[in-house]
This record gives C-alpha cells, sequence and structure tokens, in this order.
C-alpha cells in the first residue's frame, strides 16, 4: 500500500491532511474507536474520507441485521466518494475497525470544487469509483457463485490482477479476508497454507507473492 496518497500523481494527502500545516491534523483529522460508526446513511456529513491510521470496515446490513462487509480500508485508502455522485442516502456505514482508527475528511462541496479547477484529477476520481464499483461487484460475484475453497482463492487472484505484480501489498488479516468472503478465519488459514505448501504462493503479514499466477487462474476457474 502507497504511504502517499495520489491518483494520478496528485497527492491526496496533502489536499485532506496537510502535514506542513502546524497541527492541522491535531484539529482536523476525526480520530474514532473500533466499532464507531463515521458516517451512515442516518449520520455523518456528506464528506470523502481517506484513512490516515487504523482500518475501516465499509459494510450494509439486510432486514434481518446481517452484516455484509463490502470493503475493508487501511492507511491511504479513500472511501465516501458516493457521495460525490450524489448518492447521500447511501445504505452503507464506514465503521471503524482498529483502536484508534483515524481518518481525515474534506466536505463534498469543496472536492467537488478541486475536481472542477483540475481535469485530470477530476478524470482521475470518476475512474477510481469506477474501479471500486467493479470491484465490489466481483467480490458479490464471488460471494454467490463458488464454494468457500474457490472463493478464497479467486480472491487472491483478483489481488494478483489489481495490482498487476507478482508481489501484492497486503494490509488484510486472515480474519479481514474471511469477513469480506463470508467465510471462517480457519477456512482461510487452511487454504492459504495449502497454496504456500504446494508452492503457489507466499505470504507475511504485509505482502502475498504470487509464484505461479497460471496455476492460481486455473484453481479459480477464471
Amino acid at each position: 500500500m502507497p504511504e502517499i496518497w495520489s491518483l494520478s500523481n496528485i497527492n491526496l494527502y496533502e489536499i485532506l491532511c496537510p502535514p506542513k500545516l502546524k497541527g492541522y491534523v491535531d484539529e482536523n483529522a476525526i480520530e474514532v474507536h473500533k466499532g464507531d460508526v463515521i458516517y451512515s446513511e442516518h449520520y455523518g456529513e456528506s464528506k470523502v474520507y481517506l484513512v490516515s491510521k487504523g482500518k475501516v470496515k465499509i459494510v450494509t446490513y439486510d432486514s434481518q441485521g446481517h452484516e455484509t462487509v463490502k470493503l475493508i480500508l487501511s492507511k491511504g485508502e479513500l472511501f465516501g466518494e458516493k457521495h460525490i455522485l450524489g448518492d447521500v442516502k447511501s445504505n452503507e456505514f464506514a465503521i471503524a475497525c482498529d483502536n484508534p482508527t483515524q481518518v481525515c475528511g474534506i466536505n463534498i462541496g469543496e472536492m467537488k470544487k478541486l475536481m472542477r479547477k483540475n481535469e485530470r484529477f477530476e478524470s482521475s476520481i470518476y475512474k477510481f469509483i469506477g474501479l471500486r464499483l467493479k470491484k465490489i461487484e466481483r467480490r458479490l460475484e464471488l460471494l454467490i457463485g463458488k464454494d468457500v475453497e474457490t472463493r478464497i482463492i479467486s480472491f487472491i487472484y483478483d489481488l494478483y490482477e489489481e495490482g498487476n505484480s507478482p508481489i501484492v501489498s497486503n494490509h488484510l488479516s486472515h480474519s479481514d479476508i474471511s469477513k469480506l468472503l463470508g467465510t471462517s478465519r480457519e477456512s482461510v488459514t487452511k487454504v492459504l497454507n495449502r497454496l504456500k505448501k504446494d508452492r503457489i504462493i507466499d505470504y507475511t503479514r504485509k505482502e502475498i507473492k504470487i509464484h505461479d499466477p497460471d496455476r492460481l487462474c486455473e484453481m479459480a476457474g477464471d
């Protein structure tokens, strides 16, 4: 995960959490604790946020209160982007996953002003939104159409394709992956250990190395 938040070489960190302005982060960043709601359909301002510390999960709930985890975001990742499209009644909730979690935000009106002033930045933001929607759609396809083992393998292969590199930065724990895929942490650990034993992948807490992407793709059924 890049330490500098950027879209097409535009440093979003400088926009949302400018480190050169003394005290800016302390005064403007929001610090929350695990389980705290940052925004929801009924709570929170219309802002775009960046995670500066900890993790944030984006979730929805069905009528029975069952939670679906759509995304788990870590340092440098953006959320609340649906507000740019005017989707202020989204049924999504952004919830802190770590103690502490810190986010920096910008009012949607200010964000749109920046976009109008910089065509390249505007294009990058809309491209980002499109890619994220495709990513979420793909994740939902995995939940519906594949068994647990194939879901996990497909998820790892998708990470490889997204990064277009055999070395994938990884901020997700086995528990995080299990929540995204609607399975157990034990199942994730079992499948990843088997892939590692078969020398298809290797992984640490910070990265996943794909040794045999062709085999991984075959196992994913893609």
